[in-house]
């Protein structure tokens, strides 16, 4: 009918260009470090004799920059604009939005100083020390919150799979963590 009203929803990316931005410039110093670490597989010399920039130094940098800074950047900038269309809500807190995105900026950088420094536990793909890990887990939970309080509140009645996907991912990277 003609007079029939249309719900219209607008939606704030602000927090999904921040994360977005992010996984580039993560990706671009991910994939460098590997560039780099590769090379010194054929030719060692190219630590220059500086201990921090050993293989052994850089490999652990290498790995969680893909996993944390690339993949983890790519992933909540994939939630964070999906959700709220999902759900036809905005997102719960937009203060906890940031804080999650500094939070795990912060914790990216954490690592980029730590690593390479020989600061780690010395265990393959957790080799961040506790200090790191606790700032994980509050951040997590900051997300956590964020996403199941907008989940809470959605307009749309029906939960779309990929809703199930998240909930799925979130409750588990907690235990796994």
């Amino acid at each position: 009918p003609p007079n029939a009203s249309v719900d219209r929803f607008s939606y704030d990316d602000s927090i999904v260009r921040k994360f977005l931005f992010a996984t580039y410039l993560w990706a671009i110093v991910a994939f460098l470090v590997g560039l780099i670490i590769a090379c010194q597989l054929r030719w060692p010399s190219l630590s220059f004799g500086v201990e921090y920039l050993t293989f052994g130094r850089l490999r652990p940098l290498h790995t969680n920059a893909v996993i944390f800074a690339f993949a983890g950047n790519a992933i909540f900038c994939a939630i964070y604009y999906s959700t709220p269309r999902l759900c036809k809500a905005p997102m719960w807190s937009p203060k906890l939005g940031l804080f999650h995105f500094w939070g795990w900026q912060a914790i990216i950088v954490a690592a980029a100083v730590t690593l390479p420094l020989g600061i780690t536990q010395s265990r393959e793909y957790a080799e961040l020390e506790w200090p790191i890990d606790i700032a994980i887990a509050v951040v997590w939970v900051g997300f956590a919150v964020n996403f199941f309080m907008t989940l809470k509140n959605r307009r749309e009645r029906h939960m779309y799979v990929a809703l199930w996907f998240y909930i799925a991912t979130i409750i588990a990277i907690a235990v796994l963590h």
